[in-house]
């Protein structure tokens, strides 16, 4: 059964989306400042924001084989009921095993989040996928960056009980409107979890599903060093909780300005194109980031790199869909946006120690050189991962453990 009312769905799916986006953009600001308050060192935290992805990696393989099994809304109504718990949980947390616990719980709520929205999204009639995907892209940042905004200064005005329950109320939300989310088409009957898990582990065989992946960890770069990094950057160089979470909330801009103008034009015969761009902008805004010191420059700094990893997060979920069907879209968006899952454990982990080695300037310095480098070799990406005439081409009896045939794309 196909969506009756498109613009309906915009409505639930976009409404509950940004209710979501709220209460994840204040847990950015609040958990690395509420770390730093119990006397946590850098790496301590980069520990407390990566470690719980490690537990979550399975999770994201899980939601896309449950949403294409089950249907995306009730994978999206479990997702937003266990940021209910996670919020609940940060409530009472008041040292590194309660705080990891929150933040796991956080982070499968994450996991399964993406793959049944972008999913949903990508089946709307009326729009390109491009489009809708940038339509929801937009929506996704206009939640966190409210929430950022939002994050530090109620803190600074609740303190850190009073805020985490305001936390804790905003995820009501989003629970509450995805019970009236409505079913997309239906899923094909007779194939069971374990067959869509197959499905996905068969399309991480592909090398043009790696090159993928390379994009959603750019796009996961900007949210995994905002939850780390950023806000005890900015605490380092005396700036205050209210003003940290307007500066982070900057990076939802980006997606906004994409998801509103540009996604429509990122499509699969400019994908080479876009892929490069959008790995420049983040390179040169994260050196950006390192070489400066006032707040308003670096607050446009992180709007440039929300740019940057915008365009990298439509450019993954665009390709997904083109090398995908909807009877295993879910299958697809969640191995080609495993990157978001390693950037949240790579990310902070690395650029941590990087800033325990030689300072902030030198670890964001050095990170901005290393993604101007790949950007320059783009052609040498393609040729190895993505050579002309290469595509997603498996045997059509693999097409019901959830691979499509399609060469589309090339």
């Amino acid at each position: 059964m196909k969506f009756e009312k498109p613009s309906s769905i915009r409505l639930v799916l976009f409404g509950s989306a940004a209710f979501w986006n709220v209460s994840i953009g204040m847990t950015h600001v609040m958990i690395p400042l509420y770390a730093l308050s119990l006397g946590f060192s850098i790496l301590r935290i980069a520990a407390v924001v990566a470690i719980p992805v490690l537990a979550t990696l399975g999770v994201r393989f899980m939601g896309g084989a449950l949403s294409d099994r089950f249907g995306e809304r009730r994978i999206l109504q479990s997702c937003y009921l266990l940021n209910t718990v996670s919020a609940i949980v940060l409530l009472q947390a008041d040292g590194l095993v309660s705080l990891l616990v929150a933040v796991t719980v956080s982070n499968m709520s994450r996991s399964f989040f993406w793959t049944p929205a972008q999913s949903m999204a990508s089946q709307i009639p009326g729009a390109t996928a491009g489009k809708s995907l940038g339509q929801l892209s937009a929506c996704n940042a206009a939640g966190s960056m409210t929430g950022m905004a939002t994050g530090g200064a109620l803190v600074a005005l609740l303190g850190y009980s009073g805020a985490f329950q305001v936390l804790a109320v905003t995820t009501l939300g989003a629970s509450i409107l995805g019970f009236f989310l409505p079913p997309v088409e239906e899923k094909p009957r007779g194939r069971s979890v374990w067959k869509n898990l197959v499905g996905i582990g068969t399309f991480l065989c592909y090398r043009r599903t790696w090159l993928v992946i390379s994009a959603s960890f750019a796009a996961g770069l900007t949210p995994a060093l905002c939850l780390s990094i950023y806000p005890v950057y900015l605490a380092q160089l005396g700036h205050g909780e209210e003003w940290i979470g307007v500066t982070l909330s900057m990076r939802g801009l980006g997606p906004i300005i994409n998801g509103l103008l540009i996604a429509s034009f990122i499509t699969p015969s400019r994908q080479a194109v876009f892929y490069a761009v959008g790995l420049t902008i983040l390179g040169l805004f994260l050196l950006g980031t390192g070489s400066l010191s006032q707040l308003v420059l670096l607050a446009l700094c992180i709007a440039g790199l929300g740019i940057g990893g915008g365009l990298m997060d439509v450019w993954y979920q665009v390709q997904a869909t083109d090398l995908s069907t909807s009877s295993n879209r879910s299958a697809a968006m969640a191995s080609m946006g495993l990157g978001w899952n390693f950037a949240y454990i790579v990310t902070p982990l690395t650029v941590g120690w990087l800033v325990e080695l030689g300072g902030f300037r030198f670890g964001l310095l050095t990170t901005g050189a290393f993604f101007l480098l790949i950007a320059t070799g783009t052609r040498l990406w393609y040729r190895l991962l993505a050579p002309p005439g290469s595509g997603l081409q498996v045997p059509s009896t693999q097409i019901d453990v959830g691979v499509t045939e399609t060469t589309k794309g090339q």
